[in-house]
C-alpha cells in the first residue's frame, strides 16, 4: 500500500468511530460523517444492482455488469482484518498487521485466513485480543491532515534518527517503545523536568512507526545507490551467496562506482534465492533486479566472486551469462582473500592431524570445563561474539586459538589428567606433537595477520598484490633461516625447541610446509596473470618507464605530457587518493584517466560480502521477516546518509493537500 493511501486511511481513523465493534447495520451510515479523501466526489456512487454509465472515450453508453458487494462482519477481526475506512460503499478488508488492503471479493473467512497463512503464519493462532490491540495501535498513529509545524518536523526527524540508530546497531525496532522511550522519559524528567517530558512523549516511536521509518530510509538509500550507478560511466560488482542458520540462501551484490570525484562502494541489492543456487537462478534473480531499476549491464566492466563453479563456469557461470547480456570484455576476478584462505588450508598430513586434534581438544574443554576460570583466557577467543560468524571468517581465529592453547598446554594437560582422558593426555605429553602445535600457532598467526591486512574498503589490486608479494618473499627468507637452524621468526616454536630435546625431524616438516606454501602461492597467484603487469604507471605516472607501460602510442604521448607537468606532480604527491587524482585529470587527459579508472574501479576481494554475511547473522534474530532484515541490512552497511529532510517533506506533501 502506498504512503499516500496509508495516510488517508489514518485520517479516516481519526474521523470515525470504531467500525469493527459496531454491527454491520451501522456501517452504511458512517460514510456520511466522513470527509474521506479516498472517495472520489466527482463520480457518483454506483449501485450494486447494476447501472448504465456513459462511455467517456466513445460517447456511447456502456452497460455495467451486476456486482455483488460483500459486507464486513465484525467477526473478521479474529482473522486480523478490519473494514478499511472510506470503503463503506464497496467495503474492503484491511490487515491490521501489514496494512494491506484486499479487494471486496476477499471479504470471506477462507480468503482472509489464506492471507494470514501466507503472510503472517506465526500470528495465525493469535487470540482476538491481540488483533484488537493491533487495531488500537493503528489508530494511535493518526497524523492530522494539517501542515507540519517546525516542532512537528523536529519530532518526526527525531523518530527517524532513533530508528536509524536501531538499524545501524543491529537492534530490533521493538525495543523503542518497550525500553528506549521509557528510559528516555525518565531521564528527561529527572534532568530537564516534566515540561520537556510532555514534548518527548509525542515523538512517534511505536514498533510499526519505527518499522516504516526503517523502510523509508532503506528505500531512500537504495534510490541513491541506483542513481549513483546510473550516473557512473562504468562500474564493477562483487557477488557472493551464503546459506544462513535457517537454510535461507541470500545473494549479496556490492557495486563500486565513480561518484563526486572519488570511488564509492555500496550494497546494490540483497536477494533471496531458492534452495538450489544454480548459476541460472542466481543470474535470473540478479538480472530481474537490474531490469526493474534500469541498470545497464553494458556499463559493468568487472565481477569479483569467490571462484565457485556456479559463479565462474566458462560456459554457464554467472560471469559468462553477464558477458552474454553485457559485453565480452568484462574482467572476472577471483577474490584474493579467498585464494589466501585456500593457500593456508593446504598442509601435510602430519600437521593436518595436529590441527584436527586441536579442534577435538577445544570441543572437549568447551563441554566439560566451560565455567573453569583456568580456561577463561582461552575462550575469550571463542566466545559468543564469534559463535555466529561466517565460516571463512572464523578460520582467521585459528591463529589466536592455537596460540592460546599452546600457552595453556600444561594446564590443559593437567585438566585431562583429572578427567582421566588418556588420549588427549598422551598427545599433550608428546614433545613432537606440542612442537608442531607451537609451529601451527606461529604460522597461522602470520597468515591471519596477512588475511586481515587484505580486508578493508576501497582496496585496489596494486595494494593487495603488493602484500601478497611481500609475504611470499618472507617465506623464502624463513626457508633460508631454517636451513641455518635459525627459528627466531617462529617465536613459540623457537622457545619450545630450545626448552625440549625434540627430534629435528619436526624442523624438516616445517621446511616442507613452507615449500608447500610457496607452491600454493604460485598456483593461486601466477606471475603471468598479474594484472599489475604493464599498468604500474597508474600508481606513479611520474616514475613509470614508458617502455614498460601497456599503452597505445597516443596514450604514451599523453603520459609523457602528464609526467612532465610539475603542477600535476605536486598534486599527485599531496595526500589524495589515486582515484581522486586520475578523475581530476579527466578533462585534460581523458584516455589515461579512463584507462586508469577501469583498473582502479575493479573489486579484488569479496570482503564486503563476507563482512555483511556476519551482519545478517547478527540481525536475523532481531527482525521477524526477510523484508525487514534486508531493509535494516542496507542501513547497517551503507556509508550514505538517508535524506531524512526530504522524507519529512514528502510526508508533509502527502498529508497536507
Amino acid at each position: 500500500m502506498g504512503e499516500k493511501k496509508q495516510r488517508n486511511i489514518l485520517h479516516c481513523f481519526s474521523n470515525t468511530k470504531d467500525n469493527v465493534t459496531n454491527d454491520n447495520s451501522n456501517n452504511n451510515n458512517i460514510c456520511t460523517s466522513l470527509n474521506c479523501e479516498l472517495i472520489n466526489e466527482s463520480e457518483p456512487p454506483q449501485s450494486s444492482s447494476g447501472t448504465i454509465r456513459k462511455n467517456i472515450r466513445t460517447g456511447g453508453r456502456e452497460k455495467k455488469k451486476l456486482k455483488v458487494s460483500r459486507k464486513y462482519d465484525s467477526n473478521y477481526l479474529k482473522f486480523g482484518f478490519i473494514q478499511e475506512p472510506g470503503s463503506e460503499l464497496d467495503p474492503r478488508p484491511l490487515c491490521v498487521v501489514c496494512s494491506e488492503s484486499l479487494a471486496n471479493d476477499a471479504m470471506k473467512p477462507l480468503k482472509l485466513k489464506k492471507h494470514f497463512q501466507s503472510k503472517h503464519p506465526d500470528l495465525a493462532k493469535k487470540p482476538l485480543e491481540y488483533f484488537q490491540r493491533m487495531y488500537e495501535n493503528m489508530q494511535k498513529q493518526v497524523i492530522p491532515l494539517t501542515k507540519m509545524t517546525v516542532e512537528d518536523k523536529s519530532l518526526v526527524k527525531a523518530s527517524y534518527l532513533t530508528a536509524l540508530q536501531f538499524a545501524k546497531n543491529k537492534k530490533s525496532y521493538m525495543i523503542a517503545e518497550e525500553l528506549i522511550k521509557p528510559c528516555m522519559l525518565q531521564a528527561c524528567e529527572e534532568v530537564l523536568g516534566k515540561q520537556a517530558v510532555q514534548k518527548l512523549k509525542i515523538i512517534p516511536m511505536s514498533a510499526n512507526t519505527d518499522k516504516h521509518r526503517i523502510e523509508d530510509m532503506a528505500e531512500d538509500i537504495e534510490n541513491q545507490v541506483i542513481e549513483m550507478v546510473k550516473n557512473s560511466p562504468f562500474y564493477s560488482i562483487q557477488l557472493d551467496e551464503s546459506t544462513d542458520i535457517s537454510n535461507k540462501v541470500l545473494l549479496l551484490c556490492f557495486v563500486r562506482v565513480e561518484c563526486e570525484g572519488e570511488l564509492q562502494e555500496e550494497l546494490l541489492c540483497s536477494l533471496n534465492l531458492p534452495g538450489r543456487t544454480t548459476s541460472s537462478e542466481i543470474f535470473e534473480a540478479l538480472n530481474s533486479y537490474f531490469l526493474e531499476y534500469g541498470i545497464e549491464w553494458k556499463k559493468c566492466i568487472g565481477i569479483c566472486t569467490d571462484g565457485a563453479a556456479n559463479m565462474t563456469g566458462h560456459l554457464s557461470g554467472i560471469v559468462a551469462k553477464v558477458k552474454n547480456v553485457g559485453h565480452p570484455d568484462i574482467l572476472s576476478t577471483h577474490c584474493i582473500i579467498h585464494c589466501e584462505q585456500l593457500v593456508a588450508k593446504k598442509m601435510s598430513p602430519e600437521l593436518h592431524e595436529v590441527l584436527s586434534d586441536v579442534i577435538k581438544i577445544i570441543n572437549e574443554i568447551q563441554h566439560k570445563a566451560l565455567n573453569s576460570r583456568m580456561f577463561e583466557e582461552l575462550f575469550q577467543e571463542i566466545g559468543s561474539e564469534y559463535s555466529h560468524l561466517h565460516t571463512e571468517v572464523r578460520w582467521l581465529l585459528r591463529g589466536k586459538i592455537l596460540t592460546r592453547l599452546f600457552a595453556l598446554h600444561k594446564e590443559v594437560k593437567s585438566f585431562f589428567q583429572q578427567q582421566n582422558n588418556l588420549k588427549f593426555q598422551k598427545l599433550l605429553s608428546d614433545d613432537e606433537w606440542v612442537a608442531k602445535l607451537a609451529y601451527l600457532a606461529d604460522i597461522f598467526s602470520l597468515l591471519s595477520d596477512l588475511n586481515i591486512s587484505l580486508q578493508g574498503q576501497l582496496m585496489d589490486i596494486f595494494t593487495l598484490r603488493g602484500k601478497m608479494d611481500a609475504f611470499q618473499k618472507k617465506i623464502l627468507l624463513w626457508q633460508m633461516q631454517l636451513a641455518e637452524e635459525d627459528l627466531q621468526m617462529f617465536p613459540n616454536f623457537d622457545d619450545y625447541m630450545r626448552e625440549k630435546d625434540v627430534n629435528r625431524q619436526v624442523v624438516t616438516i616445517v621446511q616442507q610446509h613452507l615449500q608447500s606454501l610457496t607452491e600454493s602461492f604460485d598456483r593461486y597467484y601466477p606471475k603471468k596473470e598479474d594484472p599489475r603487469h604493464g599498468n604500474m604507471w597508474i600508481i606513479d605516472p611520474f616514475a613509470a618507464k614508458i617502455e614498460d607501460c601497456n599503452l597505445s602510442m597516443n596514450e604514451k604521448k599523453s603520459l609523457i605530457d602528464l609526467s612532465s607537468d610539475d603542477r600535476l606532480k605536486a598534486k599527485f604527491q599531496s595526500p589524495i587518493s589515486k582515484p581522486h587524482f586520475w578523475l581530476s585529470v579527466k578533462n585534460e587527459y581523458p584516455l589515461l584517466s579512463e584507462k586508469a579508472m577501469k583498473i582502479l574501479i575493479q573489486f579484488s576481494t569479496t570482503y564486503l560480502c563476507e563482512k555483511t554475511f556476519s551482519s545478517v547473522t547478527a540481525i536475523k534474530t532481531q527482525y521477524s521477516s526477510w523484508f525487514e532484515i534486508k531493509m535494516a541490512l542496507r542501513l547497517v552497511v551503507t556509508s550514505l546518509e538517508p535524506k531524512i529532510h526530504k522524507l519529512i517533506l514528502n510526508k508533509q506533501e502527502q498529508i497536507s493537500h
